[in-house]
């Protein structure tokens, strides 16, 4: 009995599931010239913009002092005065003095010291100028006998029979092959051999791919563009052109996705120059239907690669046997 009552919880659980998955996601798109507005919702929930968040101000206790507090202040300030010491201005006065002499002895000794470094800088430079100019000299020396002109020698082709022998053999000699082509050739064929895993993948794929296309809705679509130009002539080869590249787009979407047209209409405006839209459409896809699609697909994709696999077990064996066949007609003939 405890067993058939969880069954029926389980299976209840499963059917609540089931029907929330069949509400389908919708999104409604405006688009005109205030802007593009883009809204998201499931059921009753508004998923995209979500309503931003009222932030809860924390109140401040205010924190009372006691009466007794008051009264103890006016002990205190008494006794900050009387623990200051008190400044004395005579003695300020007379480190000052000091220390201004003291400035004015150091001032002298400095400016001699400059002096004798000024003179010995000199004497550095003069010094290192005559080095230089040594060094140029045997360098002049050395350049005029690197600067002799080398013997350039120059092949002589072989004329007659013996240079077209020659030719020949020259001509008959392989290049050898550049690094960066083999790697071309070898990246060649790795993408050779990954299309030839994901090949048996792509037609199953391919389907169900349009059927994800196809599972997504277009409901409650309206279309209205405004046209018009100064002169009517151009106003209407403006208005034929729009409306022909409008109702092409319409039926290329409708091929790929299921559009349920509610309104489309090219409005022809003669003396002024304007251009208006207005789109409204509702976007609506079912969970239950990409998740069918997407186990169906990965049933699908098990299926071909466990028979890729078994395809390639069947041809391992049939090897093996051709390679012993031949083992033992070499035995016999032995």
């Amino acid at each position: 009995m405890i067993t058939i009552i969880v069954l029926w919880i389980l299976l209840g659980i499963i059917a609540v599931i089931v029907i929330l998955l069949h509400f389908s996601i919708t999104a409604q798109i405006d688009l005109n010239k205030k802007g593009f507005d883009l809204k998201v919702r499931y059921m009753f929930f508004d998923i995209y913009p979500r309503k931003p968040k009222k932030k809860k101000q924390k109140r401040s206790k205010k924190t009372e002092l006691p009466e007794d507090s008051f009264d103890d202040f006016e002990e205190f300030e008494d006794n900050i005065e009387e623990s200051l010491p008190v400044p004395q201005t005579d003695d300020t006065t007379d480190k000052t003095g000091e220390v201004s002499e003291q400035i004015i002895e150091a001032k002298p000794e400095k400016i001699e010291n400059n002096e004798a470094d000024e003179n010995v800088s000199v004497s550095e430079v003069e010094d290192k100028q005559e080095d230089i100019s040594d060094i140029d000299t045997d360098t002049n020396v050395e350049a005029g006998a690197e600067d002799k002109p080398e013997e350039i020698t120059v092949k002589h082709e072989k004329k007659g029979f013996v240079g077209k022998l020659f030719h020949k053999k020259d001509k008959g000699e392989k290049k050898p092959v550049s690094k960066s082509k083999e790697k071309k050739k070898s990246k060649f064929y790795e993408l050779k051999a990954q299309y030839k895993k994901v090949k048996p993948y792509i037609p199953m794929g391919w389907k169900y791919f349009k059927k994800l296309l196809k599972a997504i809705r277009f409901t409650d679509t309206r279309i209205v563009l405004d046209v018009g130009k100064e002169d009517a002539y151009e106003a209407a080869m403006l208005y034929g052109k729009v409306q022909a590249g409008l109702f092409n787009t319409i039926a290329i979407l409708a091929g790929v996705f299921t559009v349920k047209l509610k309104k489309a209409d090219v409005n022809c405006i003669f003396d002024e120059k304007k251009f208006g839209y207005d789109v409204h459409t509702l976007v609506r896809v079912r969970p239950s239907t990409l998740i069918a699609i997407g186990f169906c697909t990965g049933v699908n994709f098990l299926k071909i690669y466990l028979s890729g696999r078994r395809k390639k077990k069947r041809a391992a064996k049939r090897r093996s046997k051709e390679l012993a066949a031949k083992k033992n007609e070499v035995k016999a003939t032995n």
